[in-house]
């Protein structure tokens, strides 16, 4: 007989996710599930089978090397339409994806790895404090510069409970001049790796 649900620990391994990630879609529900009676949650095999094939339809792109990849979560048009703008004069190639909510966020850090990630606080539905903890958490984007952007006085995001010690964060209005300075360094450190090492001669060492 068929398992008609699955663990959190099993949606995360079949859908890439941390188990954050996981148990966020179940409180917001994009899953469907319920909680046993000794507290442990579960989630419906037909829930999590669509959500898989919602992910399918949509092919990643294929990452290229010598491109930087940076996913911008923010709900507000004009503030997307200013990113395209600045970003687009970057002195490097840029593929840029945007999501308009936290959930689509979280969906997007699976599909394109990005090499930066900038994201408002407040999202709708699945909170931009809640999508950078839950990559904060995932130890495959330990690499992942993120960025917060943010108007919300320091008070508020105390009250939120601060956000982890390595995420960087801009005010507004937006100061894009910073925001390409990270930018820069993430591309310089990909610069310095792709850069073949000195051969050392026999015997000798290289100056």
């Amino acid at each position: 007989m068929v398992q008609n649900y699955h663990t959190t620990r099993d949606a995360a391994r079949l859908l890439g996710v941390s188990l954050r990630t996981v148990q966020l879609w179940l409180d917001k529900d994009y899953l469907q599930g319920w909680r046993t009676s000794g507290g442990h949650r579960r989630i419906q095999r037909s829930s999590l089978m669509q959500v898989l094939r919602e992910r399918r339809k949509s092919v990643p792109r294929a990452r290229v090397q010598d491109t930087l990849q940076v996913l911008v979560a923010e709900d507000n048009l004009a503030l997307l339409k200013l990113y395209r703008t600045q970003i687009s004069r970057w002195p490097f190639p840029v593929e840029l994806t945007t999501a308009p909510d936290g959930y689509e966020a979280l969906v997007m850090v699976g599909m394109v790895a990005p090499d930066l990630l900038v994201c408002d606080l407040r999202l709708p539905g699945v909170t931009g404090f809640q999508v950078v903890r839950a990559v904060c958490e995932m130890q495959r984007y330990r690499e992942t510069v993120i960025v917060v952007v943010s108007g919300l006085p320091a008070a508020e995001i105390e009250a939120h409970g601060n956000l982890p010690a390595r995420i960087e964060q801009i005010g507004k209005p937006i100061d894009f001049a910073r925001l390409q300075e990270i930018a820069d360094s993430i591309w310089a450190r990909r610069a310095a790796k792709r850069r073949p090492a000195k051969a050392v001669p026999a015997g000798g060492s290289v100056e």
